[in-house]
């Protein structure tokens, strides 16, 4: 057991670097979806991948907020696949708590981020 716990404390510290790039592919797919609308449905697709990729890793490594607007922008998109607006808020509250590093429950920050 301490073996696994002192595994996870060493990857907790790439996390954020994990991250970081998770976001990056997160806009720029979410500019596709908004330069081309004839391949809308194919980036969406790609844009839900991404974000249940980052939505899996997000509370492991005590960044719940993650975890739960990942979540939010996976069933957006399974649910209301034209419902662009709230997506794009999402995106960018993703955005946020990873660039300015809003870890456990983000404070008023993430209460306001999950309020909108």
């Amino acid at each position: 057991m301490a073996r696994a716990e002192a595994a996870l404390a060493n990857l907790s510290g790439r996390y954020i670097a994990w991250a970081e790039a998770d976001l990056a592919r997160l806009e720029a797919c979410w500019a596709l979806v908004m330069a081309e609308p004839d391949q809308r449905p194919s980036h969406l697709a790609t844009l839900f991948q991404i974000a249940h990729d980052m939505k899996g890793q997000g509370s492991t490594f005590d960044y719940p907020l993650v975890s739960e607007l990942g979540q939010r922008l996976c069933r957006l998109l399974e649910t209301r696949p034209e419902a662009l607006e709230p997506m794009a808020a999402l995106v960018a509250a993703l955005g946020r708590v990873i660039r300015e590093r809003l870890s456990g429950d983000g404070g008023a920050i993430g209460n306001t981020l999950l309020g909108e």
